[in-house]
């Protein structure tokens, strides 16, 4: 601060010092520096009368103040700070004109366009217009893909097939057709589905059947599969039961007439002793003793042991004991097979033919089994007989097979009343 203090009178060129040097500080064309009211003011000198009053170049506009504090400034250091403004100023306006004409260019330009940032470096980019027209050429979120201009093209281009147009089934009892897509559950696939009735072909897929399934085929219970084949529509049934039978149904057009074919597994057949396959209901097999029996395949397919032999399931619960030498009982069947096959020989597992003559009496609920060694003799007309000789033990290579009728509570029929009376259909299904 300068020395001393300073009277100012509103609307008056005049300034009038207390303890001033205004000859020594100041000079015309110098400017004082003081704020009145808080308001800063820069006043240029037009003359320095004394130490204690000068003239300024134009009147003083604030209102009259006495004893303020005020500074000397040097007109070289004013000039100074107003070359500075000026620069300042005009870097300002040019900052304005670039503002000018970058926003000129964002808004009628086209494309891509270059404007100058204040730093002086330029950057590039999209102009309104092409913000615009690309925005306009975007979707909605609101229509769900519904404004796609070739939808069919955007699935394509998305790898989507035209599956992905195709309605969803869900009811079971609907003919499928290419326009359609089939849930699990339609399909039977995610729960069990019951089949009502095996004459129906509107029910594609898997299901389950009961005794009270119509036209059920085994008067069961069981699963099955329906399949369409071509475009009449024709189907055919495959089905399985609880108790391993299965069945075939023949062409089924809708209408139209079908019949069921029985298919032949190990729960309905049994290997012989030489391999081959025979139609199967209770089968037995004997041999002459377990513990030196020779051939591992006589406990498959469901064969277990029952004393001198094996028994598959349907003959569960009898019992086969060797009497003496070719000699065997069986206990527990009602008696020999009454319709189809009774008795096969010991074959040779080697396929050389039978080993053993075999015959049977039915007597008193028991089943006697006799094993003889076979014999050919020359016949009064000169042809070769076979016939049997002593009674010999079953060979350990080999076994008798033997067909039973099982009485009405045997454990398997006890099983199956079970089964079809849907006792134990809960357990089956779960």
């Amino acid at each position: 601060m300068s020395a001393g203090t300073l009277t100012l009178t509103n609307n008056s060129p005049t300034v009038t010092g207390v303890s001033t040097t205004f000859s020594t500080e100041l000079a015309a064309g110098d400017f004082i520096v003081v704020t009145v009211g808080g308001v800063p003011y820069t006043l240029p000198v037009k003359t320095v009368n004394s130490n204690t009053s000068l003239t300024l170049v134009s009147n003083y506009n604030g209102p009259t103040q006495s004893g303020a504090a005020w500074s000397a400034i040097p007109r070289a250091a004013m000039n100074l700070v107003t070359a500075a403004l000026v620069a300042q100023s005009a870097e300002a306006l040019r900052g304005l004109n670039y503002d000018k004409q970058n926003w000129q260019s964002i808004f009628s330009g086209t494309g891509n366009v270059t404007v100058t940032l204040p730093d002086g470096s330029s950057w590039t980019g999209p102009a309104w217009s092409s913000i615009t027209t690309a925005l306009n050429g975007k979707l909605d979120k609101s229509q769900n893909l519904n404004d796609l201009a070739d939808k069919a093209s955007s699935r394509s281009n998305m790898g989507l097939g035209s599956v992905a147009t195709y309605a969803v089934e869900t009811n079971k009892n609907t003919n499928r057709n290419a326009s359609t897509i089939p849930t699990l559950g339609a399909l039977g696939l995610a729960g069990a589905v019951h089949i009502d009735n095996f004459s129906d072909t509107s029910q594609i897929g898997f299901g389950r059947f009961t005794t009270a399934t119509g036209n059920n085929p085994g008067n069961t219970n069981g699963v099955g599969v329906q399949l369409q084949w071509d475009g009449s529509p024709s189907t055919s049934w495959f089905v399985w039961t609880n108790d391993g039978q299965a069945y075939v149904q023949t062409n089924h057009i809708p209408g139209g007439q079908y019949q069921w074919k029985k298919v032949y597994t190990t729960a309905n057949t049994t290997t012989a002793s030489d391999g081959t396959l025979k139609a199967a209901s209770p089968v037995a097999r004997i041999v002459a003793d377990a513990a030196i029996c020779e051939r591992l395949d006589i406990t498959e397919d469901g064969f277990t042991w029952c004393g001198n032999g094996t028994a598959n399931e349907e003959a569960e619960g009898i019992t086969i004991n060797r009497m003496d030498v070719g000699v065997y009982t069986i206990t527990g069947a009602q008696s020999l097979a009454t319709s189809g096959w009774q008795l096969l020989p010991p074959m040779d597992p080697g396929g050389m033919g039978e080993l053993g003559v075999v015959e049977a009496e039915d007597a008193d609920g028991t089943i006697t089994v006799y094993l003889y060694r076979r014999k050919y003799i020359l016949g009064d007309n000169g042809e070769i007989v076979k016939t049997k000789g002593e009674l010999i033990d079953v060979p350990a290579e080999s076994w008798i097979d033997v067909r039973l009728d099982m009485p009405v509570d045997s454990i398997w029929k006890s099983k199956q009343t079970l089964v079809e009376s849907g006792d134990m259909e809960t357990k089956t299904t779960r």
